[in-house]
């Protein structure tokens, strides 16, 4: 029975119902900087009743997956391997992370694990296919990833966000080697009641700035840029623009030209806001009775103008996120007057 024991887990095959304390959790892909480290997460499980077999002398190996199949790493001789690294932990507590050294584009490829202990126990963790884990290796880091979010939902680029919203612009890069890991920095023209956090997790490094937007954050860039510490330092960075919709500030009106304006000149009264959507002007006059709608449009012209006209003009700027007024005073003089007598 023994010897039909060890020639199965020699093949390395999982059949449904039989041995299934065999099992392993690792990812299905890992990625990695030429010349840099990279860290594969990796713990397995073997069926309860051998677990006696598991010790410190116990072997811990990677094989890459080709023809022939080679073996790259093997704990008991860590520096001898076509990998140069380390296995955490120990069999006993049924770790398996690894960290390969100084990785290159030669070792692209399907690598999988495998167990020896005490020669009674030889298994490879190779099927099914999710066993194994793809590496690729990268020429050079990739650019941070960034996103922002309003009430723990991803806003789209080009989606605007309303005024008194809080968002989280969330700035993420892969940690290839945790022995270096790269650093996050923000760059900005605006930083006002902007808090930042950083966390990490096995293979992220994450940072999040919070704040309640305002008008002033309306097209504002933010650059997050990750630095990572390899054979020489490398940069990338990604920007966003924030969008955002607010209600009319800042409307004020003014007379052109501007003080005194002689009867039958022509003068023009302009209105202008702030605000996201655009408003739509109206324009009022201040009569004995009720405000008199008089023009739309951001320009009021008067081409002849007379005393009657004289006054006090008011504009309202609205979108759909609300209103704001202003008022401007034309003074209209008569263009005829007085000579005084002539001396005798």
């Amino acid at each position: 029975m023994m010897e039909t024991l060890v020639t199965f887990l020699l093949t390395g095959s999982l059949i449904q119902g039989v041995f299934c304390g065999f099992s392993i959790d690792l990812l299905q892909t890992v990625e990695a900087v030429k010349g840099s480290c990279v860290f594969i997460p990796c713990t397995f499980d073997i069926d309860q009743q051998y677990e006696y077999l598991l010790s410190d002398s116990a072997k811990r190996m990677w094989l890459k997956e080709g023809n022939p199949v080679i073996k790259v790493f093997d704990s008991s001789s860590p520096n001898t391997g076509l990998l140069k690294g380390e296995i955490f932990g120990t069999a006993k507590q049924k770790n398996c992370s690894t960290r390969f050294n100084k990785v290159n584009q030669n070792h692209n490829g399907s690598y999988y694990f495998r167990l020896e202990a005490n020669g009674n126990l030889q298994y490879n963790y190779k099927e099914p296919k999710h066993s194994q884990v793809q590496m690729t290796i990268l020429g050079s880091p990739p650019k941070p990833t960034l996103r922002v979010y309003k009430d723990q939902q991803e806003v789209m680029k080009m989606v605007e966000v309303m005024e008194g919203s809080s968002v989280i612009l969330r700035c993420s890069t892969k940690i290839f080697c945790p022995s270096r890991p790269p650093s996050l920095t923000w760059s900005s023209t605006l930083y006002d009641n902007v808090t930042e956090r950083q966390y990490q997790n096995q293979t992220e490094l994450i940072s999040d700035l919070n704040f309640t937007v305002s008008h002033r954050h309306h097209r504002v860039t933010f650059t997050c840029t990750a630095t990572h510490q390899l054979q020489q330092k490398n940069t990338t960075q990604r920007s966003r623009m924030l969008l955002v919709q607010y209600a009319p500030k800042n409307t004020s009106a003014h007379v052109n030209p501007a003080g005194l304006v002689l009867e039958g000149r022509s003068v023009t009264l302009s209105c202008s806001s702030d605000a996201n959507p655009a408003v739509n002007y109206t324009w009022y006059r201040d009569t004995e009775d009720l405000l008199s709608p008089v023009q739309t449009g951001p320009n009021l012209t008067i081409s002849n103008t007379v005393s009657t006209h004289r006054g006090r003009y008011y504009c309202r700027a609205e979108n759909k996120h609300g209103t704001q007024n202003t008022s401007v005073l034309l003074d209209v003089s008569q263009t005829h007057f007085c000579l005084p007598p002539a001396d005798d």
